[in-house]
């Protein structure tokens, strides 16, 4: 069970890995900052090539994510400049390109990019894509998760806890309240759905955070797998966290930034 707790992890730390996005599209690099904070990155958008390069040398973020096509320096030469830098050299970059050339996706991953993204983005495809970024200290997070402030009810050995959800991930659930249950202690959660319906699920404790010299009141709380899912469970925590990360920028996004799910 211990490899789940890394679905969790950044609900644990202090700081938030940092991403750099660079995109000469204010739509684009709106939308796509958004995604990746919603993701639990800290995001600086740089909408050229040049200060990127720049602002890595101070920030030494764990990412950078790059459009191919850029006005002063495209994504390719920066990517050169970057592998060539001492400093840089080891940077994990993602590419993100409106057109779908081969030869320059080949030659950008035989400099180590981690992959080679299309405009619009698939949030699967970059969610692992972000994963062998290997940002976390624990390990990869195979599902996706987004923040989830909501009300559920908690069950647990006949008592029903009305509590705060700090995360939501498609097989886990990140719980904040004082009361800390056992490692392995069986629970049932009432999930709200966006169609004023709840659905209950069943699921364990795996993790316990509590309030000490380094953690606040508003921190500490509880990490939960769900188990015993039926496929119409994974299906509507599937697509609930989805619309959680990319709904609104879907519909909001006046250029194709995010393919919809």
């Amino acid at each position: 069970m211990g490899f789940f707790i890394n679905e969790f992890v950044g609900d644990f730390m202090e700081t938030r890995p940092i991403a750099i996005v660079v995109d000469d599209s204010k739509p684009f690099l709106m939308y796509l900052s958004i995604l990746l904070n919603r993701m639990n990155l800290e995001v600086l958008p740089v909408n050229n090539t040049a200060e990127a390069i720049e602002v890595s040398r101070v920030t030494r973020p764990s990412l950078i994510t790059m459009d191919t096509m850029m006005p002063d320096m495209d994504g390719l030469e920066a990517l050169h400049v970057i592998r060539a830098d001492s400093e840089l050299a080891d940077l994990p970059v993602i590419m993100i390109s409106s057109y779908q050339n081969k030869n320059k996706q080949w030659e950008a991953l035989s400099l180590g990019c981690i992959d080679v993204l299309d405009k619009p983005v698939d949030l699967r495809r970059l969610h692992k894509a972000i994963q062998r970024c290997d940002l976390y200290p624990g390990g990869r997070r195979r599902y996706l998760r987004a923040p989830f402030a909501e009300t559920v009810g908690l069950h647990h050995q006949g008592r029903l806890y009305t509590v705060s959800s700090v995360t939501l991930s498609e097989r886990g659930i990140f719980l904040c309240m004082r009361e800390q249950f056992a490692k392995g202690s069986h629970v049932e959660i009432d999930l709200p759905l966006p169609s004023g319906e709840t659905m209950q699920v069943g699921g364990t404790v795996i993790y316990g955070k509590t309030q000490n010299g380094h953690v606040s009141a508003a921190s500490q709380g509880m990490a939960i797998k769900f188990d015993r899912l039926t496929v119409a469970n994974l299906k509507v925590l599937s697509e609930l966290v989805a619309n959680l990360l990319i709904g609104d920028i879907v519909t909001e996004q006046t250029e194709p930034v995010i393919k919809p799910v």
